[in-house]
């Protein structure tokens, strides 16, 4: 018996989006307390209450967003959350006080948060039943590529350009990739 095949275009498309999520994420995250402390001159303190608003908000938006990845259209919800999670990034670049970086940066999670439910979902969703288990241990390692990525790539890019704008523009760029890619995946 012939098995299903495993990466079939669908399942790579929400692959690399996932990849593209953790880029856009990770490639800024190293950067961040040096910008805070840089741009606004904060405290240690005030740093690590900035950035864990970040993750406080994302972990709140998981159970609903499982709820609406159920109840309304899983395509219509992964890419309103992938695109107000592409948007939030160009926040970090008009951000002129730490109040409203402060703001923004608390308003991501959500949409990250949400996003990661909505295009794990999806991979589910187009991959064959009898290839999931597989498939979603592959999913998860388009994750661990980008962590252990992105973090170097930013730091390499910031200590040869010297601007935090640039690698939040990167970001913006690789959230669109991701976002554009999701665009195109079909929903069986």
């Amino acid at each position: 018996m012939e098995q299903e095949k495993l990466w079939n275009s669908n399942y790579v498309k929400v692959w690399l989006a996932n990849f593209m999520i953790f880029f856009s994420f990770m490639i800024v995250t190293p950067l961040l307390p040096l910008y805070l402390s840089e741009t606004y001159q904060a405290d240690k303190d005030t740093i690590g209450f900035v950035l864990s608003g970040y993750t406080l908000t994302a972990l709140l938006a998981r159970p609903i967003s499982g709820y609406l990845v159920d109840s309304y259209s899983r395509r219509l919800v992964l890419l309103t959350c992938y695109f107000l999670f592409f948007a939030l990034f160009a926040g970090y670049l008009i951000a002129g006080t730490m109040t409203l970086f402060a703001i923004i940066r608390t308003a991501h999670g959500m949409p990250m948060g949400a996003v990661t439910v909505a295009n794990s979902t999806s991979a589910i969703d187009v991959l064959h039943p009898a290839r999931r288990a597989e498939g979603i241990g592959y999913y998860g390692l388009s994750n661990n590529l980008a962590t252990s990525m992105a973090p170097t790539v930013g730091l390499i890019i910031y200590e040869e350009i010297g601007n935090y704008n640039i690698i939040f523009l990167i970001a913006l760029a690789a959230a669109g990739i991701g976002l554009a890619i999701n665009a195109t995946v079909h929903f069986p």
